[in-house]
């Protein structure tokens, strides 16, 4: 019998790849390379998706890539947040001297929320119900970072 050797490495490991959305989330990123904000509606129960999705969840329908779009504005409602001292973009376990505030914001016309931090704001000023509004980044490349954040209105 052969002797096997196993040898391990402690760190981070650097992988690069790609990856396709599909049709929906690719027109979604291509929106928003043009910072405008698009959705989908169900055709059976009118629920409004952002970013958009090929099946209803409620209905269970497959909603048409051709048809049923929605432009939506980049204002919404903040639905819920989460404060916190930990570093969000990394992949550690390091800690921030300010705390980052992370919220669900729905936006205006459309029955779902995006994940985005909540900016220009401290703890202390933050409310559920707040309307707020979407920071774009000033070079847009067609991927999710193309959303700064959210700022109040």
């Amino acid at each position: 019998m052969d002797e096997k050797v196993i040898v391990t490495n402690k760190g981070l490991v650097k992988a690069e790849f790609a990856f396709w959305v599909g049709i929906f989330l690719d027109k979604f990123y291509d929106n928003l390379e043009n910072k405008k904000l698009i959705g989908n509606e169900c055709p059976k129960c009118g629920d409004v998706f952002v970013p958009p999705r090929k099946i209803c969840g409620k209905c269970n329908i497959v909603i048409p890539f051709e048809e049923n779009w929605v432009d939506l504005p980049e204002t919404g409602e903040l639905m819920n947040y989460t404060i916190t001292y930990h570093k969000i973009n990394d992949r550690s376990d390091r800690k921030v001297k300010k705390p980052q505030i992370i919220g669900i914001v729905k936006i205006d016309g459309s029955s779902t929320g995006l994940v985005y931090r909540l900016l220009d704001l401290e703890p202390e000023e933050v409310k559920i119900g707040m309307k707020m509004k979407i920071q774009w980044e000033d070079n847009t490349k067609g991927d999710p970072s193309d959303i700064k954040g959210f700022i109040k209105v």
